[in-house]
């Protein structure tokens, strides 16, 4: 007697087809993701951006270089924040002359499966120095100098 080689049901074959290709669209989606867009650095929103992205990456000599004058001549130098899982965006600038607002929504997150996430808005706030935007005051997180007259 011979014996009839088994064949895969059709059906169960397209379905794993179209679970693997889920599957590795989702994987090619998670890794081309992009990063933040730059924004124009000579706007308030660009330092904004710039300034925190070195407080993140812990480039205090960069971050230094945000900073108005003014706070610098009194600075007392804050400790930085452990800035892991912080997520900014920019909701509104609003500019009045010499001086802008940059208000932002932050997200800290706990990463992670199941972690918890607290999102709250704060403000920078800038001025110009010498012609270009300098950042007067930070949210907590982001404060290089304790002068900074950041709100908590």
């Amino acid at each position: 007697m011979t014996q009839r080689a088994a064949r895969p049901d059709r059906t169960l074959v397209a379905i794993l087809s179209v679970v693997a290709a889920i599957v590795v669209i989702a994987i090619v989606v998670v890794f081309t993701r992009g990063g933040p867009t730059d924004i124009d650095p000579a706007t308030p929103e660009g330092v904004v951006q710039s300034y925190s992205l070195a407080m993140v990456a812990n480039d205090l000599d960069t971050a230094r270089g945000f900073i108005s004058a003014d706070v610098l001549d009194e600075c007392e130098f804050a400790e930085p924040s452990a800035l892991q899982g912080l997520r900014m965006t920019v909701i509104e600038t609003t500019i009045n002359g010499a001086s802008a607002v940059v208000r932002v929504s932050l997200d800290e997150g706990s990463g992670g499966f199941g972690g918890s996430s607290y999102s709250y808005d704060d403000a920078f706030t800038l001025v110009k120095d010498r012609g270009d935007w300098k950042i007067e005051t930070t949210p907590w997180q982001l404060t290089f100098c304790y002068n900074q007259g950041f709100r908590g």
